[in-house]
């Protein structure tokens, strides 16, 4: 045995006289038989750590001696001393600052749990001991550790507070994320705060990830987490019924579905979706997608038929690509007819017809191909919003054009200001487009 300063001499010289055994008692603590009470006490006093181990193992084992045996020198003895239900909380302190993890993590579990148990005024002081020793594990060094007091931990409805936030705002994935998805002491304010300070373009979408995926989300936390732009966070959001997304967050998801085919089903079956909503969606989503809309009990008769039209519309505009009718000559035949417009530069884009979106953007926007392609392939998020404008077109479709017209990664993408508006002023997108000699 080690010579903590806090360890007793003897397994019991830290009890009251009264809990002691003695000769002239009947039993010993707890009630038990001296003679059981003795076997016990020399058990844990023997020099074979297997005996030891044996105790430290038994849940009924006098607390005394379980506290005894938490500066034991045998890493076995320990873990099990940390796991052990009868352990008394007293020890926590002592096996929180224990140099093996194993010990440490399996402690933080158990203290973790024990937590709902100490609520009567009376387990006050037992209480404190308890949070101690989790603010403890908390901190250490070790993620394994603290992971270990953190999925014990989030499901407790009693935790303290800060104990909490800090787990929640840990750097180690699994630490946090557990706490983040199920803890249902995380307030709004702190669930947005994480998300501004660690998710935003830190590469940590997991953050975003984690809190899209809780049971319940308010509508400002949706709102933070469409802020982050991961698209693995807003398929999550989609899919999730205990969402509050408002019409402004879901024309938002409408948009980037446009590029995020994965984005597209989930949504398109999300309960409760606005017709318009619905209509936007059909615009640019497969026929599978069109045919889960289509087939939404929740919509009137004239949506339903506005969200087939979308699949006629479409075919109609394909039915040359068989090569009868070159798509500058498609172009010019539909701009001569006062029909280039943005649905047509939509449905060319659902169809990857680059060329006749190319030779679409040249007319409308009164320059040439060549000079399109060159604007295009800078890959500039700014350069293509601005000819967008130009063209006369959407910033919901000058997004999609940014996405599959120049290719721009999606984390690169520019987004509308309040959900429709170009987020550029007029002077900048002339003077963008003043690089290519587009007046």
């Amino acid at each position: 045995m080690s010579d903590a300063p806090d360890k007793p001499e003897s397994p019991v010289a830290d009890q009251p006289a009264a809990a002691q055994p003695a000769a002239s008692q009947a039993a010993g603590p707890a009630g038990r038989g001296v003679q059981a009470y003795e076997r016990m006490k020399a058990m844990a006093m023997s020099r074979d750590g297997e005996v030891r181990l044996d105790l430290a193992r038994d849940p009924e084992a006098p607390a005394e001696l379980l506290f005894y045996l938490s500066d034991d020198d045998e890493p076995e003895v320990l873990k099990a001393v940390a796991a052990n239900p009868a352990t008394p909380l007293r020890a926590a302190p002592r096996l929180a600052r224990d140099r093996r993890e194993d010990v440490r993590a399996l402690l933080g579990g158990k203290v973790a749990r024990q937590l709902p148990t100490l609520q009567p005024a009376d387990q006050e002081a037992l209480r404190a001991v308890a949070e101690h020793a989790l603010e403890m594990l908390a901190a250490d060094q070790v993620a394994r550790v603290r992971a270990a007091v953190a999925s014990a931990i989030k499901d407790v409805d009693c935790a303290p507070p800060q104990l909490i936030a800090k787990l929640a705002r840990d750097v180690a994935r699994e630490v946090a994320e557990p706490v983040l998805r199920s803890c249902a002491q995380l307030s709004d304010a702190e669930l947005m705060a994480i998300l501004s300070s660690r998710a935003e373009g830190q590469g940590e979408g997991w953050v975003a990830q984690a809190i899209a995926g809780r049971a319940s989300l308010s509508a400002p936390v949706v709102d933070a987490v469409l802020a982050v732009d991961d698209p693995e966070a807003d398929r999550l959001l989609a899919a999730n019924p205990g969402a509050e997304i408002g019409e402004t967050a879901l024309e938002m998801l409408a948009d980037r579905a446009r590029v995020d085919a994965d984005l597209q089903a989930p949504l398109a079956a999300r309960p409760g979706l606005p017709p318009r909503i619905a209509l936007r969606l059909a615009e640019h989503v497969d026929e599978a997608v069109r045919r889960i809309l289509a087939e939404r009990g929740d919509f009137d008769t004239e949506t339903r038929a506005a969200i087939a039209g979308v699949a006629g519309r479409r075919l109609d505009f394909a039915r040359d690509y068989d090569g009868r009718e070159p798509a500058e000559d498609k172009a010019l035949r539909l701009f001569r007819a006062g029909q280039l417009n943005e649905a047509a530069v939509w449905d060319a884009l659902a169809w990857s017809d680059r060329a006749f979106v190319r030779a679409a953007l040249a007319l409308l926007a009164g320059t040439d191909v060549a000079t399109v392609d060159r604007l295009l392939a800078t890959a500039s998020p700014k350069a293509v919003t601005a000819l967008a404008w130009r063209a006369g077109l959407s910033m919901r479709c000058a997004r999609e054009l940014q996405a599959k017209g120049a290719r721009i990664p999606p984390r690169q993408l520019l987004n509308a200001r309040h959900g429709t508006d170009y987020p550029l002023t007029e002077a900048e997108m002339r003077w963008q487009l003043d690089f290519f000699d587009i007046e």
